[in-house]
């Protein structure tokens, strides 16, 4: 009769051998979810994109958007912060059309004044926070060299023109995607093209910018040498580095993981975790669950937004608006704790480590490290299969200290 005794002996080292190799296959991922700090409190901070030179229809929407922020105050009685990454400028369409070249028209000028008078209000009121876009949300000489009619058209309309309105592609700044794939821009042409948006943001805001949000997130390493040298502290990303556009126009050379706080030199890299966009069913109800997701991991709830939620028509204006004032009274009723930050001020926060913002002691980290590896993926199936899922469960119960009580209080 067969016995599993003489065989019984190599179990244990098969198993250790098999667990170990898995760890050593999906390291990057463990140490991603390691690196990123765990918070201490709940925080939410939603960043808008594409506002600035555009639609005049921005100002009114602009004061409609700091009424509703007005209203909330999270547990140090602070309203919230609207983070809006700003374009600086549009074509000048009639000079354009008249046959003197590329033209622009910035956002100091005379047309912009309603716009501008309503950001430095939200600014100065403290529920605005301003951060760079780009000069342009796009690389001029890439729609002046498009064969494309309807480019040709869009860059000769009268002022002020809708960047929305353009090809996905081309409203990449950093590579030139007249054609496709796309081609690199030179390095001479990168370092004249950051500090020119530098200087024009300075003249216009009275103060240059601290951080900046890549259009469309493509962007390479020699843009952010260029930023870096230009004073730039933050660089916004969806969790990686998009270098091109490939043959179908998408976004490609996927470099990353990212996550909050990692650094390059003297930047802090900023990683949006989900979405609050309205218009494409991404409501209030969607933003809770990506904010009680956070919560439980110890992470910052960084979601991402764009203008065209709020200045589109009436109606979808009107829920926009309804949308943003019911995630903030529900975030503030479900977790008493909320914290607003600013962009800039949470990449201080991830920069200095702030031990009043962050969980420093590793016994305190672990049940939020957990959590985290309970939505990674293939790694938390693996781990389950193996018992390795539920070895870790015992040295999190073991030695994770009272934070696991915060965990298992706002899972959801």
């Amino acid at each position: 009769m067969w016995s599993a005794a003489p065989y019984a002996w190599w179990l244990l080292p098969a198993w250790v051998l098999g667990n170990a190799l898995l760890l050593t296959v999906y390291r990057r991922d463990l140490l991603r979810l390691w690196r990123e700090p765990v918070f201490r409190h709940p925080v939410l901070i939603i960043e808008s994109d594409d506002w600035g030179a555009g639609p005049l229809s921005q100002a009114s929407a602009l004061r409609d958007i700091a009424n509703v922020l007005a209203r909330h105050r999270d547990a140090a009685g602070r309203a919230p912060v609207l983070n809006l990454a700003l374009v600086l400028a549009v074509p000048d369409g009639p000079a354009i059309q008249a046959g003197a070249g590329y033209h622009r028209v910035c956002l100091d000028a005379p047309v912009f004044s309603a716009v501008m008078a309503a950001l430095k209000d939200g600014q100065a009121s403290g529920v605005f926070a301003l951060q760079l876009h780009g000069l342009e949300h796009y690389w001029p000489a890439a729609l002046m060299a498009s064969n494309d009619a309807d480019v040709h058209a869009w860059l000769r309309q009268p002022v002020p023109a809708t960047t929305e309105h353009l090809p996905s592609p081309l409203q990449s700044r950093w590579i030139d995607a007249a054609s496709l794939p796309s081609n690199p821009h030179t390095s001479a042409a990168i370092c004249a093209a950051v500090a020119e948006e530098v200087q024009a943001y300075t003249r216009v805001f009275g103060a240059p910018p601290k951080v900046v949000v890549p259009p469309t997130f493509v962007w390479t390493r020699e843009v952010e040498s260029a930023w870096a040298a230009q004073g730039i502290e933050c660089i916004v990303t969806p969790g990686w580095r998009y270098t091109g556009r490939n043959a179908h126009g998408m976004p490609d050379g996927d470099e990353g993981p990212i996550v909050n706080g990692d650094r390059s030199g003297n930047v802090t890299y900023l990683a949006r975790t989900d979405y609050f966009e309205p218009r494409r069913g991404r409501d209030a109800a969607y933003a809770l669950r990506a904010l009680a997701r956070a919560v439980v991991e110890g992470r910052v709830c960084l979601l991402e937004n764009h203008r065209d939620n709020f200045i589109a028509e009436p109606e979808q204006h009107r829920q926009s608006l309804a949308e943003l004032d019911k995630l903030y009274r529900e975030a503030l009723t479900r977790h008493a704790d909320l914290r607003f930050l600013s962009s800039s001020e949470l990449g201080t926060v991830l920069r200095t480590r702030d031990p009043q913002w962050l969980v420093l002691a590793t016994r305190e980290r672990l049940p939020f490290i957990w959590q985290r590896l309970h939505r990674a993926g293939r790694l938390w199936k693996l781990m389950s299969l193996t018992g390795l899922a539920a070895l870790g469960a015992m040295i999190v119960w073991a030695f994770g200290a009272g934070s696991a009580e915060r965990a298992r209080r706002h899972r959801s």
